[in-house]
């Protein structure tokens, strides 16, 4: 006796949960996907009848997996990685790597970008895509090949290596210098307009401190989210700067920003080298050696 076997569901619906699952958001998938969230949304509901299974638990702002849906999210994006990658390999014209990176925007902006051309001078058979992050990645690197992240190096399951050793430094524009008088007294800070950036570890208080002045609770009078943006204040002559010397770097290296003040603080965060935790492919591999010779050569010009 023969058994029907019921046909696969619908592509589209497959590939809709896959992307939600696989990000946790339906806004995010349909981006990835260029849809709508509404037609996102449908196509898992109409996933969902099809299976006569709920897969999403749907809160506030997030989504909730069911035990069925984790355990059919890997089974369809290994068959849709091999489906891609067997599409590409079969009939892409261009068979140069695709190399995928995740950084932050203010290291993508000011320090990979302008090296960039290096990079493909040395090599050619390598093409790249450039992701941007606000927040690094937590339980594993996703949707890249590696990640250069801002933090403290406590990934777990990851393969992590410091690329960076910084300080705190105090800068200004030369027009805000010349226009306010500063010398080593660090109560002559505490006087003047402070910018700073929103979630770092280190702050004006502990810079204070650490030169003897306690008890003071300096407000910045802008806060930004991103070390571009507080930089870019300070190139504007909004105020003193507290920022990490790889980060402002290139900006005093171009003289739009000046050292304020001679103290400086060590940092304890840095930039790390993120990996998967699997061996390497050859196009990783290459771009991580070149990575870290420009981060040793950068250190070299910042203390010479």
């Amino acid at each position: 006796m023969k058994t029907c076997r019921k046909p696969l569901p619908p592509l589209n619906a497959l590939k809709a949960f896959e992307a939600a699952a696989r990000l946790r958001n339906l806004t995010r998938a349909a981006e990835e996907l260029h849809v709508t969230q509404g037609a996102v949304s449908q196509q898992v509901k109409l996933l969902e009848d099809y299976l006569d299974t709920q897969l999403f638990v749907r809160k506030p702002r997030k989504l909730e997996l069911t035990d069925a849906a984790r355990a059919y999210l890997p089974v369809l994006t290994e068959l849709f990685n091999r489906l891609q990658a067997s599409t590409h390999q079969l009939f892409d014209t261009d068979h140069r790597a695709l190399l995928n990176v995740k950084c932050g925007s203010s290291f993508m902006q000011r320090w990979l970008m302008p090296r960039l051309a290096d990079f493909y001078r040395q090599h050619p058979g390598i093409r790249m895509r450039l992701m941007s992050s606000v927040w690094p990645s937590q339980d594993e690197v996703e949707e890249a090949d590696l990640e250069i992240s801002n933090g403290f190096g406590d990934w777990r399951g990851m393969q992590v290596e410091r690329l960076t050793r910084e300080r705190w430094l105090v800068v200004a524009s030369p027009e805000y210098l010349a226009r306010y008088s500063i010398n080593e007294d660090p109560l002559r800070l505490l006087q003047l307009p402070l910018i700073s950036t929103v979630g770092e570890q280190e702050h004006w208080q502990q810079w204070f401190r650490s030169q003897g002045v306690v008890d003071f609770y300096p407000q910045p009078v802008l806060e930004c989210d991103t070390s571009t943006a507080s930089i870019d204040a300070a190139c504007h002559h909004i105020g003193l700067l507290m920022c990490r010397s790889f980060s402002v770097a290139p900006v005093l290296a171009s003289g739009q920003l000046q050292q304020a003040h001679a103290f400086t603080l060590p940092a304890s965060g840095a930039h790390y080298l993120v990996l998967p935790n699997k061996p390497p492919a050859p196009k990783v591999m290459a771009f991580s050696q070149w990575l870290k010779q420009q981060m040793a050569a950068e250190e070299q010009r910042f203390d010479a």
